[in-house]
């Protein structure tokens, strides 16, 4: 069998102690942020909710805060959070948090900038497999919980 290919995948790490006070010198991918979150709590008791906020202020960046993500995310919370992002005419995602928020980044990107339903896209199990027919948006990951590299790949957790 012959496999050929072109792969990009354009990843940008900041990675060290006091990096998330450099975001807001960062190119933004767009204007409007989807801030994508659990709860928040232990976001906002060490810090990294503030600082986090305060810098996308400092790139003149506005806010929409999606804070539904729970750990094992279901589809219905994708979806919700897909239509909040268009709703609010977000063109980028920021995900704060741990591993369910970056996973549930990538679906919530893709179903922002797609019609139908997440099974529509998502190949194995009972999806249909079809292929994305507009990129999803940009996503900004900030990893507040050593993990299993969400924050740098193409993956999420899809449970039915």
């Amino acid at each position: 069998m012959e496999m050929n290919f072109d792969f990009n995948n354009p990843t940008h790490i900041l990675f060290g102690r006091g990096k998330l006070d450099e975001l807001g010198s960062q190119q933004m991918p767009g204007k409007k942020a989807l801030l994508l979150m659990s709860n928040g709590r232990s976001a906002k008791i060490s810090g990294a909710y503030d600082r986090t906020v305060a810098q996308l202020k400092k790139a003149s960046v506005e806010i929409a805060e999606f804070a539904k993500v729970m750990e094992n995310p279901v589809k219905d919370m994708i979806m919700e959070g897909a239509a909040f992002a268009r709703e609010n005419g977000c063109d980028f995602i920021v995900a704060l948090g741990g591993g369910a928020v970056l996973d549930s980044s990538v679906a919530v990107a893709a179903m922002a900038a797609n019609d139908g339903d997440l099974w529509d896209y998502v190949y194995g199990g009972t999806g249909k497999g079809k292929p994305l027919a507009n990129p999803g948006l940009p996503i900004v990951t900030i990893t507040l919980t050593a993990g299993t590299g969400s924050e740098i790949n193409q993956w999420g957790e899809y449970p039915e």
